[in-house]
C-alpha cells in the first residue's frame, strides 16, 4: 500500500524554500528534520520512514512561522522602515572605527551597555565587508589562542598552527591592508591577547608595511584597566590608543528617540515617547526602551499606560 503525502504541505514547503531563496541543506535544521528526510519528503519517497511524524514536525514548524509572521505584520506599522536606526551614539561610533581604519592605531570605545555601540560597528561591517574584520568576544574566546583562531577564520587563514605561526600568519595576511579589525565585547580579552593584537597597529620595521587599526568596543572595564592600577602592565598597549571615548545612556537625545519611535512622533504621543526617553537614559538604555516599546506593540497598547504597565511587568523604570 503506497503511502499517502499532504499535497497541501508538500507545496508550502516549495514555496517557503522559493520565498526564502535557502538552500535544502539550510531549511531542513530549521524544520528540525534531515536534509535526506526533506529531500525524500519533496519526492514523494519517504517510503522507509514515519510520514506522519514527519509531517507533524513540519507543521509544526510552519505553525510558528505563521505566529511570527503575523506578528510582524502587526507590528510593522509601528515601526521604522529601515533595519539600522542612525543614533547620535551609533553614528559616532561609525566614524571613530572609520577614524581607527585611516589612522590605524587602536580606538577604545566603551560606555553603558544597551545604547549603541554594536548597531554602529555592525553598520560599518555592512557597509564594508571587505575592508572590516568583527568579532565578538565572549570568555571562552578571551585567551591568545582561542582569539587568534576566531580571526584566522574570518581571514580564511588555516587554523591547524601552533599560536606563533597563527600569529604571523595573521599578520602577513593584514600587512599592507587597509582593514580594521572590531572587536565587540573587549572587556572578555585576557591581557595576552590584548599584547599580541596591539603590535598589529605598528608598522613592520623590516618590509615597512603599514599595521592595521584596532577598534575595542566594550564596556568601560576595558578602558579602566589600562589607566587604573594596572597601568604599567598596559603601558604598551595604552601608548597606541589613538583615541577613546566614553558613552553614557544620558547622551541619548530626544532626536534618538524620535528616529527610533516615529509612530508616536507622528501622532504626537509627546508624553510615551518622553517616558521612552526616560528609559533610554536609564541603567536599561535604548536596549530596554525598544524592548518596552515592541511588547507593548504585541500587546497592542503604545499608549502611556500601556508602555507604563509593559515597563513595570518586565521590571524596567526610570531611575
Amino acid at each position: 500500500m503506497s503511502k499517502v503525502y499532504n499535497s497541501a504541505l508538500q507545496a508550502r514547503v516549495e514555496q517557503f524554500l522559493q520565498d526564502r531563496q535557502i538552500s535544502q541543506a539550510k531549511a531542513a535544521p530549521l524544520m528540525g528534520i534531515s536534509q535526506t528526510a526533506l529531500s525524500q519528503y519533496r519526492r514523494s519517497m519517504y517510503d522507509n520512514g514515519d510520514i506522519s511524524a514527519l509531517e507533524s514536525k513540519l507543521e509544526e514548524f510552519f505553525k510558528a512561522q505563521d505566529e511570527q509572521d503575523a506578528s510582524t505584520e502587526k507590528a510593522l506599522p509601528y515601526k521604522p522602515i529601515q533595519d539600522y536606526i542612525p543614533t547620535s551614539i551609533s553614528e559616532d561610533v561609525y566614524k571613530l572605527i572609520r577614524y581607527c581604519q585611516l589612522e590605524k592605531g587602536m580606538v577604545i570605545i566603551h560606555g553603558d551597555a544597551g545604547i549603541g555601540k554594536t548597531k554602529g560597528a555592525e553598520k560599518f561591517v555592512r557597509d564594508n565587508p571587505t575592508s572590516s574584520v568583527y568579532i565578538q568576544a565572549t570568555p571562552s574566546i578571551g585567551t591568545l589562542g582561542n582569539l587568534l583562531k576566531m580571526l584566522a577564520r574570518a581571514l580564511r587563514v588555516p587554523e591547524s598552527r601552533s599560536k606563533l605561526e597563527l600569529a604571523l600568519s595573521i599578520r602577513e595576511k593584514l600587512e599592507g591592508t587597509n582593514r580594521v579589525i572590531i572587536i565587540d565585547e573587549a572587556q572578555h580579552l585576557q591581557l595576552r591577547a590584548l599584547e599580541e593584537i596591539r603590535t598589529w597597529t605598528d608598522p613592520n620595521p623590516i618590509t615597512g608595511q603599514q599595521g592595521v587599526g584596532i577598534a575595542l568596543i566594550g564596556n568601560t572595564e576595558t578602558y579602566t584597566r589600562m589607566v587604573g592600577k594596572q597601568e604599567a602592565r598596559f603601558a604598551q598597549l595604552f601608548s597606541r590608543i589613538r583615541m577613546n571615548r566614553f558613552y553614557s545612556t544620558h547622551k541619548v537625545t530626544a532626536e534618538d528617540v524620535k528616529a527610533l519611535f516615529p509612530k508616536l512622533c507622528e501622532e504626537g504621543q509627546k508624553k510615551e515617547a518622553a517616558f521612552l526617553h526616560g528609559i533610554c537614559q536609564s541603567k536599561w538604555g535604548v536596549r530596554g526602551a525598544v524592548n518596552v516599546y515592541n511588547n507593548a506593540v504585541n500587546n497592542e497598547d503604545i499608549t502611556y499606560t500601556g508602555l507604563y504597565n509593559m515597563a513595570r511587568n518586565m521590571g524596567i523604570g526610570v531611575v
